[in-house]
């Protein structure tokens, strides 16, 4: 049996939530303005009992329409979001990881000029013989500053990685810029990460700061205004704890849970649950009992820690 890709077009669905309450405030407004605002009973005379009996008949169908459309919109939002919100957790680390190539090709060209540089500025004393064959000492370069195949400059340290693509429909503008800052030995401290739509209305927010020991504290903020911060404290003997608060977008906290880990810095560290009933003990994400399952989000993606 051959495969197929199934291909979900957020931006669309999201444009579809929009028109969607658009259509559910419509609804409303003959229902809860007409009768008030387009007529009264000195103008229809007679007919207004009619036209009254009319509304009060229709109150329950556009309700009920109304709230069936609620429920749709909220459907196309929540799908869009969750989408988006995947591909922007992938996007951030990838544009993260594009500018870490960015700078380690810059700090290995500054490395080699620095070495280069080193070198025009010293000399050392060297046995020469002049033409009658005669020897005497002399300094020499260890570098010669005007050869022609020396190092170029390496430039401004590069901090930003900043691209912006066509999403395939001509309509809309895909943004991705990653921030990242280093220490004086090129060691990271902080990285901040924006996925933006830009008219899809769709928009991710990652930032990032690092501690020692393996210690990071990262804030997300999701495309619904709600965020996530997760706190990962390291000691030097690899153990650690984490704690992962959600709040909403007004900022009231939805949940919160706590973690205790050990092999902190290794490619495989272990999480524990503190809570003995939680369903994820594994620290993967998702609950234990089911293949599938959300990783703090409150639109149920998130970014992956």
């Amino acid at each position: 049996m051959a495969g197929f890709d199934v291909v979900f077009d957020y931006e669309l669905l999201n444009t579809l939530a929009k028109d969607t309450d658009r259509l559910q405030d419509q609804l409303g407004d003959p229902r809860l303005l007409g009768r008030g605002k387009f007529y009264d009973g000195a103008t229809l005379g007679g007919g207004f009992k009619s036209v009254n009996h009319f509304f009060f008949q229709w109150i329950g169908p556009f309700e009920n329409a109304r709230d069936l459309l609620k429920s749709l919109s909220e459907t196309y939002r929540f799908v869009a979001q969750r989408m988006f919100e995947q591909d922007a957790g992938y996007a951030a680390s990838a544009t993260t990881q594009a500018q870490g190539f960015m700078h380690s090709a810059w700090k290995m060209n500054k490395d080699s000029y620095d070495a280069w540089k080193w070198l025009t500025e010293h000399s050392i004393t060297v046995h020469a013989w002049d033409d009658k064959g005669h020897e005497y000492l002399k300094q020499q370069q260890l570098a010669d500053p005007n050869a022609p195949d020396a190092p170029r400059p390496p430039g401004y340290e590069p901090t930003l990685y900043d691209y912006t693509h066509d999403d395939g429909d001509g309509t809309n503008n895909v943004h991705n810029s990653s921030q990242v800052t280093y220490d004086s030995d090129g060691k990271v401290t902080s990285t901040d990460s924006t996925i933006d739509d830009g008219d899809g209305g769709l928009k991710y927010h990652e930032h990032t700061d690092y501690g020692a020991n393996n210690s990071y504290t990262t804030t997300i903020t999701h495309t619904d205004g709600s965020k996530t911060v997760i706190e990962v404290h390291g000691n030097s003997d690899g153990t650690g704890t984490r704690n992962v608060t959600n709040t909403d977008k007004d900022g009231k906290t939805t949940d919160t849970s706590s973690w205790s880990g050990s092999g902190l810095g290794s490619d495989d560290p272990k999480w524990t649950n503190n809570d003995p009933n939680a369903t994820d003990t594994d620290g993967d994400g998702k609950d234990d009992k089911d293949d599938g399952g959300t990783k703090n989000s409150n639109t149920g993606v998130g970014s992956t820690y």
